[in-house]
């Protein structure tokens, strides 16, 4: 008996000297106000957001947005088994501008007692819409709906017919009436509504993860509630519909409710929008980089590798960026932004976007 217990004791204390292995967590982006950021967590982990648990990817990616007027600090949280991880992030303030806006219908700046009804009642349907639940995994890889000028950016505090109004949570692409709107990834259409008193012809889409984006002022609507589109496919013609005074179309970018800045969040998206013509070099490079900073943070043992899509170059180019339009098993700039993020993991810049890399020991 008494052997027994001593085995069983060496056993026990054995097994509580082993210490569980911390999951990986990646960060890409910079926590500004407006940001949507991309993160990557060992897959089947946890992630909470300020304790709110987060929707991901199986590949172990995954999105969050911070809002216009945002402060303060953000809580990630990893845990995988008994191992668990956090990062603080202290949220960036941006300057934003101050945009004079005349020739708008006053009934849609001053509306009446029967208008403002109908506004609440076209907002309710929209909140609705958003709340669908949509059963995908969001791509990682978004493009320019439309080709034109960028007449309006987020965040602008509006003055409009000399009234001090909303700020512009959106970007608004001037072009001619008729220019043709196109799906910036995969995503299923929530709401088409053909006359709303302030957006006018409007399309709601869903991506998944949470991520929604909507179509506004069109001359024309091309799709029908519940359909599924693919990146590229046409979503409607470019109008003055609603409250324009110029015929544009206003993108929103939302994350749950939040809406975030559709120009950042195409800068992060296209790390996920490039093919490599050596990709196994490319991942042996990128888990050899990761494999460095497990080491430099202590860890027990080199931890797997981030795992991304996989995506061919499209030939559709954009104001900023270059655009995919099918996404596979790992995108070998994805790879690239891990390689540099690994390497910076010991003094992260404090830049826009810049990736951060945080491996800590359990808590």
């Amino acid at each position: 008996m008494i052997r027994f217990f001593t085995v069983f004791s060496l056993i026990f204390l054995l097994a509580c000297s082993v210490r569980a292995e911390p999951p990986l967590l990646f960060l890409h982006g910079s926590p500004y106000q407006g940001e949507l950021m991309y993160g990557y967590a060992t897959p089947g982990s946890t992630v909470r957001l300020n304790g709110e648990k987060l929707s991901a990817r199986k590949d172990g990616w995954f999105l969050f947005g911070i809002g216009r007027d945002d402060k303060g600090t953000l809580t990630l949280s990893v845990e995988k088994g008994k191992a668990k991880i956090r990062k603080v992030l202290r949220i960036k303030p941006r300057k934003w501008r101050i945009q004079k806006v005349n020739g708008l219908p006053q009934n849609t700046v001053t509306p009446n007692e029967e208008e403002q009804k109908r506004i609440e009642g076209e907002n309710k349907l929209v909140e609705e819409a958003r709340k669908k639940k949509v059963r995908r995994s969001v791509p990682l890889c978004f493009s320019v709906p439309a080709k034109g000028r960028i007449s309006s950016v987020y965040g602008s505090q509006r003055i409009i017919n000399g009234v001090p109004g909303g700020q512009h949570n959106a970007l608004d692409i001037a072009a001619k009436t008729g220019t043709v709107i196109r799906a910036p990834a995969d995503g299923v259409v929530l709401l088409a509504h053909e006359d709303m008193l302030l957006t006018g012809k409007t399309v709601l889409m869903a991506h998944g993860n949470d991520l929604t984006t909507s179509y506004i002022h069109m001359s024309k609507i091309l799709v029908k509630e519940g359909q599924k589109l693919k990146k590229g496919d046409k979503i409607g013609l470019i109008g003055m519909t609603g409250r324009a005074n110029g015929p544009h179309l206003h993108w929103t970018v939302m994350w749950k409710d939040k809406r975030v800045d559709p120009q950042a969040f195409l800068r992060n998206s296209a790390a996920f929008c490039s093919a490599s013509a050596k990709p196994a070099k490319k991942a042996k490079k990128a888990k050899a980089a990761v494999k460095k900073s497990v080491k430099k943070a202590a860890a027990p043992k080199a931890q797997e590798t981030p795992k991304t899509p996989d995506e061919k170059a499209d030939k559709e180019k954009t104001p900023a960026i270059k655009t995919d339009k099918k996404e596979k098993a790992a995108p070998e700039a994805a790879k690239k932004k891990t390689e540099e993020t690994a390497k910076e993991a010991e003094a992260p810049k404090d830049k826009p976007s810049a990736p951060i890399a945080e491996k800590e020991n359990k808590k």
